[in-house]
């Protein structure tokens, strides 16, 4: 008799836990569609950061989902025989631009699309990778410069390699071959084929849509839209529950575009850790599940399918992480996170370090332990092993092999949370106490406060500052400041005082020092321990 109320029974589950997910910040709210043996199921919950409650007719940032869209429209011009897998990306490129190889292996449509060509992630002629918006700004222009100067460093097609860049690049090259903008290529062979008539593309000359959402960070706190010019195919769509239930139905193998979108889910070649890839779509090792998540500042989206295409989800936010929802969904045995977490917090010493921290937002647990050096910490993302991490300041704890660092908290004198930093991103999480409760409301800010300077002052820092081997380069950009060392992107750093400034992308300050005249004449960078001093030249 339970057996009639089990589907009741996981849908109330479902919704209580979204429910609760988008509890851990106002302004913020999820998505869910999901289609199982037939049956369409909605679940929505929070609201979307601009006074509407989340709906089917919600816009998202979807992120990397679009890197699918991409490959569907990749699979419909090869059905059509418009292009062919193997057919080298020369001969898609405008003249004088030139595609690199390597050892006579020349990159192909297919070595793009799997991930597989040798690019790098991201192009090292692209500022401010890491900035709020930082896809905005690159041109298909500068995309073809990188693609003409680079040099690569292993053979094509040998590596899988996460590029942005390299989808980016296969969109562009799909419309040259369709002699239209890319944009209006995914419309005509995915968008308008399947009826998704209320999915857009954040181009930075078009105002953002009334229904899209507000984005938030993982602190909760209002994050900006993104927006894309030649990186737009691997990230830059923005659709709603309405429309992505469509395309999922499309990859159940159900539709007119049916044979393009199962198409490019054929696993090829391996992929990331346990996964084999196809035309961009990752496929499960263990399970067989087909799937894509994406990511922006503010946004998540993630997009599931079972093995044998009987169940499929949908899941949409505005903040909220998603992916273990869309894995519970295909799994049920698969948990989803949050602060009440199954790790017991047994030291809530308020002097130690020691204990559990959480983000509920992002379902993310960390475990903090002690070591017998008194200068080290044991800490762990849940479920991922230990690492050992070591004190390069007051509260501050660093390890080289991951580049992460963690920043703890205080409010009173008592340790109440953490901050994360590692790749760009800044991840807060509060300290529970013994019964798995947050010891703390609300934690400290993240950042110091901004000090607003007027442009005058911030132009004096400008200027090329000498190291070994190197330098900073610090230029003005409107009323921001951008330091850039050599090799590497330009980065956002913001004033807590006059002459003294810090990054957000990583745990780094940056002071600038004066003569006795007034002139600013070197920097000093902080960093993990460290002090540097660059010369001004």
């Amino acid at each position: 008799m339970l057996s009639c109320f089990a589907p009741l029974l996981a849908a109330l589950s479902l919704q209580a836990a979204l429910d609760a997910r988008a509890a851990a910040a106002p302004g913020t709210g999820i998505a869910v569609g999901v289609v199982d043996h037939g049956v369409q199921r909605i679940y929505v919950a929070g609201g979307a950061g601009n006074g509407r409650a989340v709906d089917a007719h919600t816009l998202f940032e979807i992120g990397s989902v679009t890197k699918t869209f991409t490959a569907t429209a990749l699979a419909a011009m090869v059905l059509r025989k418009e292009v062919r897998l193997a057919d080298p990306i020369s001969e898609f490129l405008p003249p004088g631009v030139h595609a690199p190889s390597k050892d006579g292996r020349r990159i192909t449509l297919l070595d793009l699309a799997e991930q597989r060509s040798g690019l790098p992630r991201l192009p090292t002629n692209m500022d401010d990778v890491l900035g709020e918006d930082p896809y905005s700004d690159y041109t298909v222009a500068e995309m073809y410069s990188f693609l003409n100067g680079y040099v690569l460093t292993r053979d094509p097609g040998a590596t899988y390699e996460y590029s942005n860049y390299g989808i980016g690049l296969l969109g562009q090259l799909l419309a040259n071959r369709a002699k239209m903008p890319y944009a209006s290529l995914v419309r005509d062979t995915v968008l308008n084929p399947l009826g998704m008539s209320e999915t857009g593309f954040a181009e930075p000359q078009a105002p953002d849509p009334a229904l899209l959402a507000a984005g938030h960070d993982l602190s909760g706190a209002a994050a900006p839209a993104w927006h894309f010019q030649s990186v737009m195919p691997a990230g830059g769509i923005v659709s709603n529950l309405t429309d992505m239930l469509k395309y999922l139905r499309c990859n159940m193998g159900q539709g007119p575009l049916a044979r393009a979108c199962l198409f490019a889910q054929r696993p090829r070649a391996p992929g990331e850790a346990g996964h084999k890839i196809g035309l961009a779509w990752n496929v499960s090792s263990a399970t067989g599940n087909i799937s894509h998540a994406g990511d922006t500042i503010g946004f998540h989206a993630d997009l599931a399918i079972s093995r044998d295409r009987e169940v499929g989800v949908v899941v949409l936010s505005n903040g909220p992480a998603v992916t273990d929802i869309a894995s519970h969904v295909l799994m049920p045995s698969y948990p989803i996170g949050g602060c009440l977490s199954s790790v017991a917090a047994a030291d809530t010493d308020a002097s130690s370090y020691a204990g559990i921290y959480c983000n509920a937002m992002g379902a993310i647990t960390f475990s903090v332990e002690t070591t017998a050096k008194p200068n080290e910490l044991a800490i762990a993302l849940s479920p991922q092993p230990k690492l050992i991490y070591q004190r390069v300041s007051d509260d501050t704890y660093y390890a080289q092999s991951v580049g992460a660092t963690f920043k703890f908290l205080r409010a009173g004198g008592a340790i109440v949370g953490l901050r994360l930093t590692q790749i760009g991103q800044t991840i807060p999480a509060v300290r529970l106490d013994a019964q798995g409760k947050p010891v703390v409301a609300r934690l400290p800010p993240a950042f110091p406060p901004v000090v607003p300077l007027d442009r005058a002052t911030l132009a004096q820092y400008v200027g090329t500052y000498a190291l070994d081997g190197g330098s900073f380069t610090v230029t003005l950009r409107g009323d921001a400041l951008f330091v850039q060392l050599t090799g590497q992107p330009a980065v956002r750093i913001y004033a807590s005082a006059k002459d003294d400034f810090y990054l957000k992308v990583v745990e780094a300050q940056i002071t600038f020092n004066r003569n006795a005249a007034g002139s600013v004449t070197s920097l000093t960078l902080h960093q993990n321990g460290q002090t540097i001093r660059a010369a001004r030249q």
